[in-house]
């Protein structure tokens, strides 16, 4: 008897993608998928902890920057951007609203059988409440908010009586956490990421010019909205992988072949 193996791939477009659905699999892949984006640190590579020293680096910069930044964008006010800022920025950052939207778009994509948008509308969810969480932690955990003196940003720390606390920003990081999956996702329509960045850095914008918030929290809130939506829209690609065994037989041997099936984009395909 001899033991064969052969390996199919399957290739192509979204038909070959798995996407997921509103099911008992995907409410517990908030747990596992939040567990590995916690622990995720422990396996990042150069790349990675580069990515973060920039990000490290540009908030320190903004930091420093803070008093300044507030300053100018306090004493730089229009009309225009008055109705932006409250009618288009604001409103894509609250977790409400977005929420709303978020539901909207998975209600359109199953009324119009279009698995693509439905299961990446449920992508989407998941990033937007890990990261709302997550910067809950963040806030809870430093507690920065402006003195009632000078107001000049303090931080109180974790054991904190105050009620504040602005870092990082909740707008911003929610803006992101959505506005980058639906942008990976759909990456080749050049309009579809052009438009949704250019509304995330516009609410990223508003903060700073309503005074709600500091550079340096605005940086930190689109580096984190955007690491986990990068991060959640990773996890929904992964490659299924099936084993399947398949006895055979032949006029002169018996033998056993496993198939193994790989379901993957064109994107995941190796390069021979």
């Amino acid at each position: 008897m001899s033991l064969n193996f052969v390996v199919s791939m399957q290739a192509g477009g979204t038909d070959s993608i798995q996407y997921p659905e509103l099911n008992k699999t995907y409410i517990k892949s908030y747990w596992h998928d939040t567990k590995s984006f916690v622990v995720s640190p422990a396996k990042w590579r150069t790349k990675q902890w580069i990515e973060l020293g920039v990000v490290a680096g540009t908030g320190a910069i903004a930091f420093t920057q803070d008093v300044k930044i507030w300053d100018y964008f306090e004493s730089h006010q229009f009309q225009t951007a008055d109705n932006l800022s409250k009618y288009v920025f604001e409103p894509f950052g609250n977790i409400k609203v977005s929420s709303v939207l978020i539901g909207s778009l998975y209600l359109g994509g199953r009324l119009t059988k279009d698995k693509r948008l439905a299961g990446t509308s449920l992508v989407a969810a998941k990033s937007l409440v890990v990261s709302a969480v997550v910067a809950g932690i963040i806030k809870e955990l430093t507690h920065r908010h402006p003195d009632e003196k000078t107001g000049l940003p303090v931080w109180d720390g974790p054991i904190s009586n105050s009620k504040s606390s602005s870092f990082p920003s909740g707008h911003t990081t929610v803006a992101f956490s959505f506005a980058t999956v639906f942008a990976m996702e759909y990456k080749s329509t050049i309009w579809v990421p052009a438009l949704l960045y250019t509304l995330a850095t516009g609410t990223a914008i508003e903060r700073l010019y309503n005074n709600n918030h500091w550079a340096s929290e605005v940086v930190v809130g689109a580096a984190l909205g955007f690491v986990t939506g990068r991060f959640m829209w990773k996890q929904s690609r992964k490659a299924g992988r099936h084993l399947v065994i398949l006895p055979t037989a032949s006029n002169h041997s018996a033998s056993v072949t496993c198939l193994l099936r790989l379901n993957m984009s064109k994107q995941h395909l190796p390069n021979f």
